[in-house]
């Protein structure tokens, strides 16, 4: 590994824990501010955000550059057959759950309260929702990339004796942090969830001949599964969110 690949990844290592928490939520408090006075503001803020994240993927590309086989040092690989076959299952489910929920006017009304909480993120208008789509989609991508595939493969080079378990759990928490602008229950609920996608990344490979050599490093997950459920996931609350009081104001 080349000087600069390796400086960058301790730099990108660090921004991840230090910086990234911080940065969001003083953006987010800037968002807030704006959207009293601006209209516009949220389209904005979607904007920025689809830029932002997709900044990490250049900085991740310029690391893998002198790296052998970059694709599968990142886990960008494809699933093994349980890996396609949690993934399946996932999808389902996303799917039976949207289609339970809006034949239940009951469960309908509990889930959107539950969503306004974040409400100030969510899309109010027609172009608003087009852009929440691509950050759903952007997130789902290079969030994965960065605290799934990333991270974890940090973690475990350069401290390879924490284990799967220890090393999905400390991701989770890091993932968690980075929403710490949501308040604290919106960092519970992204280190529950960021966990659960560390957890799919490694069962959604083929971890056995990194068992069996005692080298966690070797092969250790696919990105593809967290990356479509994480997508998936995200477009489901647009699906789920339909504010059309709102939506008629513009279209």
């Amino acid at each position: 590994m080349g000087f600069i690949s390796f400086l960058l990844m301790q730099l990108l290592a660090a921004y991840t824990v230090l910086v990234e928490p911080i940065a969001r939520t003083n953006f987010y408090r800037m968002f807030k501010k704006r959207l009293n006075i601006d209209t516009t503001a949220r389209l904005l803020y979607y904007r920025t955000q689809v830029l932002w994240e997709l900044s990490w993927v250049v900085v991740i590309i310029i690391i893998l550059i002198p790296i052998k086989q970059p694709l599968v040092w990142l886990g960008l690989t494809l699933p093994e057959t349980i890996g396609w076959i949690i993934l399946l299952a996932l999808v389902l489910g996303i799917g039976l759950s949207i289609v339970l929920l809006r034949r239940n006017p009951g469960a309908m009304t509990r889930m959107k309260h539950s969503l306004e909480a974040n409400s100030i993120l969510l899309p109010a208008f027609r172009s608003e929702r087009k852009w929440f789509a691509a950050v759903a989609i952007t997130s789902g991508i290079c969030e994965e990339l960065l605290y799934r595939g990333f991270l974890i493969r940090y973690i475990l080079t350069t401290f390879p004796g924490l284990g799967y378990a220890i090393t999905a759990i400390l991701s989770g928490v890091i993932y968690g942090l980075s929403h710490a602008y949501q308040g604290r229950r919106g960092i519970l609920q992204s280190t529950i969830n960021g966990f659960s996608l560390a957890i799919l990344f490694f069962l959604s490979g083929n971890l056995l001949p990194a068992m069996v050599s005692n080298q966690p490093v070797v092969v250790f997950g696919s990105l593809i599964p967290p990356m479509v459920f994480h997508i998936l996931t995200e477009l489901r609350t647009l699906w789920l969110w339909q504010p059309d009081d709102k939506l008629r104001k513009k279209k």
